[in-house]
């Protein structure tokens, strides 16, 4: 209201003086829209902290993540996690504070769904005379736009969801937890080694936790397979072998058809195409980028041969569809989007996709009243298994009003509890694999038409997962010029060795376009590419580099199997 008169005020004073110049109006315009945008912005923090306050007596955190139905129960799991901890409401005389009936009640009809309040067999199941934690977090679903927006206005809640730890970091709104999780349990030695490196500052030090983690493979409709005559594929295979049995399969499949109506595997110049173009580079020892991250070296012979293959399996083998043929395909896209729906209704024989796809399979066949057997296998490559590694990563906000109790809420995700909620319940994996190795390898036998495929990813996360191409000095948000060259390449707007050229070229440029607007990134650029000589160097004379000076995690894993890694650790600090 006071907005609106103070707008209402200042345009009658223009209106009324039309004597003011163009140049003095524009700054009293400005000067009013700054104004108003004070005001909105104070009052979203007075609406955002008061209206907390006015739900609870305790400190409430917020959590700004999916609108996965799953998260409600994860918040019941923190509260009794607090409980459980010794992190209980006290009254003044240090008496432990309980619930009453009324209020115990009012909880299991929160906690209920359909109208119906939590029945008492739930394990979640409050009683009057339980003791109360003496904190709480409330969930707010955001998408990663939203919280960029409100993460560099100060208003990003006390922690929140992101697959970018290493862009938010640079922005400064994180909040460094390296000694405390080293303290309490959620260091980066109690996640998957090719997840540690994706909860990490430029500066090496810990911002986050992971919620959950994919590492994606092969997911393989063996009921669409079967019934083709085609028995599962091994766990390994060459692009070769995959190639003769896709071949087989889609002439098998689309026998007596008009036209081509089943692939399999989904579109190459696709985010899951790229996923795979890397395995199988890096399966022969390159990367998109070089040993410090400095330089793009994505023009190899390893990508352009993967790339020149995936043309060939989708113009002249057919394995995968066109564009073309993706447009033709009259499919709802729905949970997942329609490469899921496809792989279903055995459109694809198989996609890429993590164990996070058991939570929409397993609702689908209780539906449907049907069983699909599922099995997974790795990309097609060669002799460097390697397998991609992303995380969902819970990032505490710098300016949390309740910072100890944002701590306490990590150091839950990483406890067995939670971890324990994450495998039984197919959200992905755990983020403390440590923990529940014995309950993953349980899981299964309650889904046995899913065989080993959760085992199989656990292990795969755990042995060979590594983390997709990324440098520190390409900006967040950057086009995937990866996955922009193969579309060029299938579209015929260039030739194969333009293409390389082209995808080089522009993440090179997006590290020259960062490094000069940031002084403090140019002068640790600098600092890394006096450090590539030195490994170029090396490399060049037969020399093992010593593995401080690699900032590749590619790298350090790649040079180490191949005896080539100095762990000596006389290298010296970067």
């Amino acid at each position: 209201m006071l907005v609106a008169v103070y707008c209402a005020c200042m345009i009658s004073h223009i209106v009324k003086n039309p004597q003011l110049k163009v140049g003095e109006c524009r700054r009293k315009m400005k000067k009013m829209f700054v104004t108003i945008l004070l005001v909105l912005v104070a009052a979203s923090f007075y609406t955002m902290y008061s209206s907390r306050e006015k739900r609870s007596d305790v400190p409430v955190i917020t959590w700004k993540t999916d609108a996965n139905p799953q998260r409600e129960e994860q918040v019941m799991l923190f509260r009794e996690w607090l409980v459980k901890h010794g992190h209980v409401q006290r009254n003044k005389t240090g008496e432990i504070v309980t619930y009453t009936s009324e209020e115990a009640d009012k909880l299991n009809r929160a906690y209920g769904t359909d109208g119906k309040p939590l029945d008492s067999s739930s394990p979640h199941y409050v009683k009057a005379g339980m003791p109360k934690p003496n904190g709480d977090v409330a969930i707010e679903t955001a998408n990663n736009q939203s919280v960029l927006i409100q993460a560099v206005s100060g208003m990003a809640g006390d922690v929140f969801d992101t697959d970018d730890v290493l862009g938010y970091s640079q922005l400064g709104v994180a909040m460094d937890v390296t000694e405390d999780a080293k303290k309490n349990g959620y260091g980066l030695a109690s996640t998957y080694p090719g997840m540690a490196g994706l909860l990490t500052g430029m500066d090496g030090k810990q911002y986050a936790y992971p919620c959950n983690g994919a590492s994606t493979a092969l997911w393989i409709n063996l009921s669409t397979l079967q019934k083709y005559g085609f028995k599962r594929p091994p766990l390994e295979w060459t692009p070769e072998e995959f190639e003769k049995m896709a071949k087989a399969y889609v002439a098998k499949a689309n026998e007596g058809l008009p036209r081509q109506e089943r692939f399999f595997f989904q579109a190459f110049d696709s985010g899951p195409g790229v996923t795979m173009a890397v395995c199988m580079a890096r399966s022969r020892g390159y990367d998109t980028y070089n040993e410090t991250l400095t330089r793009s070296i994505a023009d190899n012979q390893a990508l352009k041969d993967a790339i020149k293959l995936f043309h060939k399996w989708t113009y002249v083998d057919k394995i995968a569809p066109t564009a073309a043929d993706v447009a033709s395909m009259n499919t709802d896209a729905g949970y997942g989007g329609a490469d899921f729906s496809n792989f279903l209704n055995g459109r694809y024989a198989m996609i890429e996709i993590g164990r996070y796809c058991l939570i929409r399979f397993r609702e689908i066949q209780e539906i449907k009243d049907e069983t699909i057997q599922f099995a997974v296998s790795q990309f097609p490559m060669y002799e460097f298994k390697n397998h991609p590694m992303t995380v969902r990563a819970a990032m505490p906000y710098r300016g949390s009003a309740h910072p100890e109790l944002t701590k306490l809420f990590l150091q839950f995700l990483s406890d067995r509890e939670y971890n324990r909620y994450i495998v039984e319940n197919a959200d992905g994996l755990p983020p403390n694999p440590h923990l529940v190795e014995d309950v993953m390898n349980e899981v299964g036998k309650n889904y046995p038409n899913e065989r080993d495929c959760n085992e199989l990813e656990f292990l795969w996360a755990r042995m060979i997962a590594l983390p997709p191409p990324a440098s520190p000095y390409v900006k967040t948000g950057s086009s995937d010029w990866l996955q922009n060259g193969i579309n060029r390449f299938f579209n015929s707007r260039d030739t194969l060795d333009g293409v390389l050229t082209y995808i080089q070229d522009r993440y090179n440029q997006e590290i020259e376009t960062s490094k000069n607007a940031n002084p403090a990134m140019k002068k640790q650029w600098e600092k890394d590419w006096e450090i590539q000589k030195k490994i170029d160097a090396y490399k060049k004379e037969g020399k093992k580099i010593p593995v401080e000076w690699i900032r590749n995690p590619f790298y350090v894993r790649y040079y180490r199997e191949k005896g080539m890694l100095d762990e000596s650790g006389t290298g010296g600090v970067r």
